[in-house]
């Protein structure tokens, strides 16, 4: 598998690969961003970290590839990858598989290169959804209808789908059905879920901590706040919100942060507080002492807090542009989805939720928990082996 850096909420995955009979797992990493928190820094202008470096590396093969850009970073798209040493690898280890997670970067078409140099498959595994294609400009989507329909799926070997509105972009650009394997781009919610089952109980003592009553209506926004984040229409929607009791707790950090507590305190003065950047094990306090968890954003390839924050038993309302929304999201049984940019929807959505009071919302989110826990203990691999095995009968036929 080649890998921009280790995700913290991808890299579960890959003991559980390592761990399968039938696999043979090896990961290169083309940055070590996360590891050296550089990627908190930038994305969340904080000097703090996940707090789970000591665990990204533990159980299964990897290797870091120096990245030749002169301008490194796994998180824009154009030259912030040139790992030259995976046409080595690939040409070295000659494997049965390549795994390749994005076509944005030089690394990508150089190990696509040097799979069809070496006649290794290559597969596809990402997070890209649906969504965002419609918001591209008509000339970028036109571009990608060539380098993607025309040259590049046609010569893949399988796309490790990771949701509903995955699989429509890959139809989009015009992908074999029969290549799509149900997969996941994130994994390994068991400890979530573990840490959801200590936490929640302590509810009104964590509320107590943070200054927050044990009787108000607390919607929980987590993530980076920038503006594809949309958190000027949540600000907003909550603003519409009839409910004396509210309050809208907002973690993360940003180049946003401080247009943003200008704007909530014209607003919702004293309603809406902010919290800053937390890290992993802090991020978790946040969700259990939370109602519900919104999130409004504009762009969204799939958000990983919408399973974190189901996990927590929470209801979830995200806008249409989430990649999430299709696969975890059933609309007025675990939550919401509106159409992003509608301010009076969100508020609407906000006030069914408010008026539910607190044993329609557990309702809620007790089928939010069955819903991520479904998603998590499903056979992956078991999934993948079985494609990789039909593959090789095939190419056994065929020589014969």
């Amino acid at each position: 598998m080649v890998v921009p850096t280790p995700y913290y909420w991808q890299v579960p995955l890959f003991p559980k690969m390592n761990d399968h009979p039938r696999i043979d797992l090896m990961v290169y990493y083309c940055s070590d961003e996360a590891l050296s928190s550089m990627d908190v820094q930038k994305s969340y202008k904080s000097e703090g970290s996940w707090g789970v470096d000591d665990q990204l590396l533990d159980g299964y093969q990897y290797k870091f590839l120096k990245n030749y850009s002169p301008r490194p970073t796994y998180m824009k798209s154009g030259i912030g990858l040139v790992n030259l040493g995976i046409w080595g690898e690939i040409k070295r280890e000659r494997p049965d598989m390549v795994c390749i997670q994005a076509w944005t970067n030089p690394t990508w078409w150089l190990a696509v290169l040097a799979c069809l140099r070496y006649g290794v498959p290559y597969f596809f595994m990402t997070d890209a959804n649906i969504q965002n294609e419609s918001v591209r400009p008509p000339w970028k989507r036109a571009l990608k209808r060539i380098l993607l329909g025309k040259l590049l799926f046609p010569r893949t070997g399988g796309f490790l789908n990771s949701g509903i509105a995955n699989e429509r972009m890959y139809d989009y650009y015009g992908a074999d059905r029969a290549k799509f394997i149900p997969f996941a781009y994130s994994w390994g919610y068991e400890d979530v879920l573990d840490i959801s089952a200590v936490l929640t109980p302590q509810k009104t003592r964590l509320r107590a901590g943070l200054g927050i009553p044990e009787d108000d209506f607390v919607i929980l926004f987590s993530g980076r706040l920038i503006r594809e984040k949309s958190l000027f229409d949540l600000i907003d929607a909550f603003q519409l919100l009839k409910d004396p009791k509210k309050k809208l707790v907002i973690v993360g950090d940003g180049e946003m942060r401080q247009e943003l507590e200008e704007y909530a305190a014209d607003r919702c003065p004293n309603s809406v507080q902010f919290f800053g950047f937390q890290n992993r094990q802090e991020i978790m306090k946040f969700h259990a002492m939370s109602d519900a968890l919104v999130l409004p954003s504009r762009q969204e390839t799939w958000g990983i807090v919408v399973n974190e924050a189901m996990c927590f038993r929470l209801p979830v309302i995200v806008s249409h542009q989430v990649g999430a929304s299709e696969d975890m999201v059933r609309d007025g049984d675990n939550g919401f989805v509106f159409p992003h940019g509608d301010i009076k929807a969100l508020s609407s959505n906000l006030q069914t939720l408010s008026n539910l009071g607190k044993e329609g919302r557990a309702a809620m989110g007790e089928s939010s928990l069955r819903s991520v826990t479904e998603w998590t203990n499903r056979d992956l691999l078991g999934g993948l082996v079985a494609y990789l095995d039909r593959k090789t009968e095939s190419k056994s036929i065929a020589r014969s």
